[in-house]
C-alpha cells in the first residue's frame, strides 16, 4: 500500500434543510410547485455543479413530522426514537427527568358535537398568564392525586403547553389524545398501542396501565377546568417519550456533530444528541415575508457553520423553518417569495462546495394548497462537493431533480450518501467499534498497552546509587 493511500483526506459534511420545501403543483403557479416556479439562481448553479435526486423520507406517499425525518436523516434509523416531548423540554432549557416517561400536555378549547368533543383552539401567548394560572391550579388540585399508581407532574414548555412527567409509569406505548387533525377527529381516548398488546406480558400490562392512568387524569382535569369556568378545558396529550440519558451523536453516527436552528425542537435535538449548538448573535428568523431579514439570518447561519466546519466537527446541520411556515399559510405565492429569499441566503454554499460535502433538501413536503398538514410527495435534493460527478440537471425543482442520477432517496440514505461524498463511508464488513455508523468513525478505542521506554534509553539512576 502506498503512502498516499494512507493519508486521511476526508472533508466535512454540511446538511442544509429547508423545512417543508416539497409541495404540490399549484394552479396559481401554472401547474408548477413553488420550488419550480421560484427564481433560484444560487440553487440552480449548485444544481448544475452537483448531482440531484428527490427525497421521500419514508417512501412515496408517507407523510412525516420533522423530528422523525431528521432522526433518520442523521443516520439514526436503527436507534429508537425517544419521542418529541423530551426534545421540546430539552429545547427550552428545562432539566430533563431522564429515565421517566413523559408526554406533551396542552390546554385546548372545545365544542360538543355528534363525533365527540371537537378541539377548536389552543392557549397561546395572548393567554400566557391565564394558562400559567391554570397550570398552577391543576398542580395544586388534580395533580395531587395518583392514577393507577402513577403521579403526574407538569413542567412548563411554553404558553399553554407543558411536559407531563409520569412518575411510576413504565410505558409510553399509548396513543395520542390530541387529534392534531382537528377538522377530522375529536378529542381522542388514549389506548395501548397494537405493538404493546401483541407483545403481551409485562409490556402489555404496563401499556394498559399508562393508558388507564392518562384517561383518568384527562377526564379529571377536564372536569376541574369546566368547574373553573375557563374555555381552556380540553387537556390533550401526545408524543410519548422516554430516554435513559443523553446520546452521543459522535458515537452513533461516527463523527462529532453540530447544528444551528431557530426553534426549541432543534435546540432539544442538539442537547439530546450532545451536538454543539452554534449560536449567531442577533440572527432571527421572521415568519412574515421579509426577504431581506430572512436572507441575512440564514446567510449568517451558513457563514457560522462554515467557520465551524474548519474545526474538529465532521458534520454540521443548518435548518430554516421559514419554508415550512410558508407552506402552512396555504399561499403558494408567499412560499415562492420565501424560497427566493432563502436562495439568496444560500450564496455562501457556492464557495463551501469547493471543499465540503453538501446536501440541500427538505425534511418533508408541506403543501401550500389543500388542507394537508404535510404530504408524502417528493422534495428536490441536490448534492455538491469536490468529488461530485455532475448529472445533466441544471435547474432546482421536483420535476427536474426527479430526473437526476441520485434517484429517489429515503431519509435513512441521507447520512450515508453525504459521508460517502465526504470520503469517509462506513466500510460494511469492518467493525471498528460498537456501532455500525453512517460515517467511518473519526475516533475508536485504542488498545492500551503498558508503556515501556525504547531500548536505547537508559533508566534514571535510583536515589541510593553511588
Amino acid at each position: 500500500m502506498s503512502a498516499a493511500m494512507t493519508v486521511d483526506d476526508s472533508i466535512p459534511a454540511l446538511l442544509v434543510i429547508l423545512d417543508g420545501l416539497g409541495d404540490l403543483p399549484c394552479a396559481v403557479l401554472g401547474g408548477e410547485t413553488p420550488a419550480e416556479y421560484a427564481d433560484t439562481p444560487v440553487l440552480d448553479e449548485l444544481t448544475s455543479r452537483g448531482v440531484t435526486g428527490t427525497h421521500v423520507p419514508f417512501g412515496p406517499g408517507r407523510a412525516t413530522s420533522s423530528e422523525r425525518s431528521h432522526w433518520a436523516m442523521f443516520g439514526l434509523s436503527d436507534v429508537p426514537f425517544p419521542g418529541r416531548a423530551i426534545l421540546e423540554l430539552a429545547g427550552v432549557g428545562q432539566s430533563v427527568p431522564w429515565g421517566t416517561p413523559m408526554w406533551h400536555f396542552a390546554l385546548r378549547s372545545g365544542q360538543a358535537s355528534q363525533l365527540g368533543l371537537l378541539v377548536t383552539g389552543r392557549a397561546g401567548l395572548a393567554e400566557a398568564d391565564e394558562a400559567a394560572s391554570l397550570g398552577a391550579l391543576l398542580m395544586a388540585g388534580v395533580f395531587q392525586q395518583t392514577f393507577d399508581g402513577i403521579r403526574f407532574e407538569l413542567l412548563p414548555v411554553r404558553a399553554g403547553e407543558w411536559s407531563l412527567v409520569a412518575h411510576g409509569a413504565q410505558s409510553v406505548e399509548v396513543s395520542d389524545s390530541d387529534p392534531l387533525f382537528e377538522h377530522v377527529h375529536p378529542w381522542m381516548r388514549p389506548v395501548p398501542t397494537a405493538a404493546a398488546l401483541a407483545a403481551g406480558g409485562v409490556r402489555q400490562r404496563e401499556a394498559e396501565r399508562s393508558a388507564r392512568a392518562l384517561e383518568s387524569l384527562l377526564i379529571a382535569v377536564h372536569t376541574e377546568l369546566l368547574g373553573d369556568g375557563t374555555q381552556w378545558c380540553v387537556p390533550t396529550t401526545k408524543w410519548g417519550s422516554y430516554l435513559d440519558g443523553p446520546l452521543s451523536f459522535g458515537d452513533l453516527v461516527g463523527v462529532p456533530g453540530a447544528m444551528t436552528g431557530s426553534s426549541a425542537l432543534y435546540r432539544g435535538l442538539s442537547r439530546v444528541l450532545t451536538m454543539d449548538l452554534i449560536s449567531e448573535a442577533g440572527v432571527g428568523e421572521p415568519t412574515v415575508p421579509d426577504g431581506e431579514n430572512l436572507s441575512a439570518g440564514l446567510d449568517h447561519r451558513l457563514i457560522a457553520a462554515g467557520e465551524y466546519l474548519g474545526g474538529s466537527h465532521g458534520f454540521v446541520h443548518v435548518h430554516t423553518k421559514a419554508t415550512d411556515e410558508a407552506g402552512h399559510r396555504k399561499d403558494p405565492l408567499h412560499k415562492v417569495a420565501v424560497i427566493e429569499a432563502c436562495d439568496a441566503a444560500l450564496s455562501p454554499l457556492l464557495e463551501l462546495s469547493e471543499s465540503v460535502s453538501i446536501i440541500v433538501t427538505g425534511d418533508h413536503a408541506t403543501p401550500s394548497v389543500t388542507s394537508m398538514l404535510h404530504s408524502g410527495d417528493p422534495t428536490p435534493l441536490l448534492m455538491c462537493g469536490p468529488d461530485v460527478r455532475p448529472d445533466a440537471v441544471g435547474t432546482f425543482g421536483e420535476t427536474s431533480c426527479g430526473q437526476g442520477a441520485l434517484g429517489q432517496l429515503r431519509a435513512s440514505d441521507i447520512a450515508p450518501v453525504i459521508f460517502a461524498n465526504a470520503r469517509r463511508p462506513f466500510f460494511i464488513g469492518h467493525r471498528p467499534g460498537a456501532h455500525v455508523t453512517a460515517a467511518m468513525p473519526q475516533a475508536v478505542s485504542p488498545m492500551m498497552i503498558p508503556f515501556q521506554p525504547p531500548p536505547h534509553e537508559k533508566s534514571p539512576p535510583r536515589r541510593n546509587d553511588t
